[in-house]
C-alpha cells in the first residue's frame, strides 16, 4: 500500500514540474505575429532580447546567487521546509525591489515575473516539501527564461539540467 501511495505522490510532483516547464514552452513557442496584429511588447520581441536596467539586473543577480547556492540541496532533495521558506523570503525581497525600482513591461511580467512570483509563493506557503521543491524548480526556470529573453551582460545560470 505504501509504495503505491509514494508512486502516486511522485506522479503528482512530476506532473506539477511538467506543467511549469510546459507553461514556459507555450510562451517560447508562441508564433510571432505581424506588427499590425499586436504590439511588439506582447511578442517575444521578434528574436531580439528586451532591455534591462541596473536595478532589474541587480535584483535578478541577487535571486540567481541565492538559488545557485541551493541548487545542490534542491537536486538532492535535501532542503528542509524552513530552507525553502528562507529561499522564498530572499526571492520575495528582490521581487519587491524589482517592482519598486523598475517600470515593468508586460513582456517581463509575462515571461518572468508571473511564474517567478507563483513559484516563490509555492515555496513559501506549501506544507509539503515536494511542492516547495517544485516551487524552487519554477524559480530556476524563471531565471533561465530571464537570461533567454532579456539583455543582461554576463548572465549565466548554473542551472543543473538533471534536476
Amino acid at each position: 500500500m505504501m509504495p503505491t501511495v509514494l508512486r502516486l505522490t511522485g506522479l503528482k510532483v512530476y506532473g506539477a514540474i511538467g506543467l511549469i516547464f510546459l507553461s514556459t514552452l507555450v510562451y517560447a513557442e508562441e508564433p510571432t505575429p505581424k506588427p499590425s496584429e499586436r504590439s511588439a511588447e506582447h511578442t517575444l520581441n521578434y528574436g531580439n532580447k528586451w532591455g534591462t536596467d541596473e536595478a532589474l539586473r541587480r535584483s535578478m543577480n541577487n535571486i540567481r546567487q541565492v538559488m545557485n547556492t541551493s541548487q545542490g540541496g534542491i537536486k538532492k532533495e535535501s532542503l528542509s521546509a524552513q530552507e525553502y521558506q528562507r529561499l522564498a523570503e530572499a526571492v520575495d525581497k528582490n521581487i519587491a525591489d524589482i517592482i519598486k525600482n523598475r517600470k515593468l513591461t508586460k513582456a517581463f511580467h509575462v515571461v518572468v515575473l508571473a511564474d517567478l512570483t507563483q513559484s516563490t509563493e509555492l515555496m513559501r506557503t506549501s506544507t509539503k516539501i515536494q511542492e516547495q521543491r517544485v516551487g524552487a524548480l519554477g524559480v530556476l526556470q524563471s531565471l533561465h527564461n530571464y537570461g533567454e529573453y532579456f539583455q543582461h551582460p554576463g548572465w549565466r545560470l548554473d542551472y543543473a539540467t538533471s534536476l
